[in-house]
């Protein structure tokens, strides 16, 4: 019996009694804003015409219809696709099944994945109120990620998710663009945490912790308690706090941060010691397999180990970035082209058999337990793990 069918009668009634409330009184299409389980499972990608990475040619790959960009956690990854304006969010299991589905209304993609204090992994949906009311305030929502069972909310919140992490806006009265007021909520309960001032501004929340820019200072809190971790001056760095922001690169592991200090600079932080890895990061990624860090900056790409030593270091041009990198194979992308290296002695790797025939897909990214996420156009596939006590290749 697989994980999908492992249900609690009260999820059930809970996904029943929501479509009828979903049903009655309202013009648009129903929405199943709770939870609910996934009978079948997900349709395999037709790979024939593709060029897969030799670690994933004889995994079996499925179609979970994301249209964003998936985020994961404890062995489960989450995205949604749009259909009908309808936003059809699946979790999926390192094995390619299905495990639960929530429907958000459009306009509501925003979504976050997480772990409270306890390291349980959440998922928050951002939602709005279920009213007829055309002003209805948004809010948030945690599900437990492996089981779908409700943690917490719906709490409200100022406007629609932001990010990074559990961070909401309203929409700037000045310019109608979610840059107005920002609010950071605390995963182990969804209360408010940080909200900005007339004199700071919160840059993004990283697993319980956040981090601030006040005039003079980058200040990380505890979203639990409110108290303060570390700060840094500024000064020290030559940053300005109206510089500060979030960079639009995912974090490359909990514990570390990639900010934006200038239009064109950058930093990567170490938030447990508050301090700054890399002065002028521009992305960064962390081989599981290796614990190897690699971090793009402006003077080349660079490797440390897991004592922060330096591996190698190679000369790119502005235009590569890092598309991926798992199983001790750093996936580069270079003006249109495919480049991947051994991440622990930086030599170039051939990740592809030379003799296939296809479209080059490239991973987006590649979990410990070797699920990858597989991007061809538009579509956001998931080359699966096998299960347990197989040998893992497509039959």
């Amino acid at each position: 019996m697989t994980r999908r069918h492992r249900w609690h009668t009260s999820l059930a009634l809970a996904a029943s009694a929501t479509l009828f409330l979903t049903a009655c009184g309202t013009d648009g299409p129903e929405i199943e804003r709770e939870p609910y389980p996934v009978q079948e499972s997900l349709p395999e990608a037709d790979t024939s015409t593709m060029r897969l990475p030799i670690p994933f040619e004889d995994l079996t790959v499925v179609d979970p219809g994301w249209d964003l960009t998936p985020q994961y956690a404890d062995n489960v990854h989450l995205a949604a696709g749009e259909h009908d304006g309808v936003v059809d969010f699946t979790a999926v299991d390192a094995h390619g099944e299905p495990l639960w589905a929530v429907q958000r209304p459009a306009g509501h993609e925003g979504f976050s994945v997480t772990t409270d204090g306890t390291g349980q992994a959440l998922a928050v949906l951002g939602d709005e109120q279920n009213t007829t009311d055309a002003s209805a305030d948004d809010t948030a929502t945690a599900y437990d990620l492996l089981t779908g069972e409700r943690t917490w909310g719906p709490v409200e919140v100022p406007g629609p998710h932001q990010g990074p992490g559990l961070v909401f806006a309203a929409p700037s009265e000045e310019t109608g663009d979610d840059n107005g007021t920002r609010t950071a909520l605390d995963a182990d309960t969804g209360d408010t945490a940080v909200t900005d001032s007339d004199t700071s501004h919160i840059i993004g929340e990283y697993h319980g912790t956040v981090l601030v820019a006040e005039s003079e200072t980058l200040i990380a809190l505890d979203t639990g308690d409110g108290r303060e971790l570390w700060h840094m001056p500024l000064a020290e760095h030559g940053w300005e706090a109206e510089s500060l922001r979030a960079s639009p690169h995912p974090p490359p592991a909990d514990g570390l941060a990639l900010i934006e200090t200038s239009p064109s600079g950058g930093a990567l932080l170490d938030l447990e010691e508050g301090v700054v890895l890399n002065e002028t990061a521009q992305e960064a990624a962390v081989d599981t397999t290796t614990d190897t860090l690699v971090v793009r900056d402006k003077t080349g790409l660079h490797a440390y180990d897991a004592d922060h030593q330096r591996l190698w270091s190679l000369s790119v041009g502005p235009e590569t970035t890092i598309a991926a990198l798992g199983g001790v194979l750093l996936y580069l992308r270079e003006e249109g082209s495919v480049r991947v290296h051994n991440v622990t002695t930086g030599e170039v790797a051939e990740a592809y058999d030379p003799q296939g025939e296809g479209t080059i897909i490239v991973p987006e990214d590649i979990t410990a337990d070797g699920v990858a996420l597989l991007v061809d156009e538009d579509r956001h596939l998931l080359a699966a793990s096998p299960e347990a006590g197989t040998e893992g290749s497509k039959p």
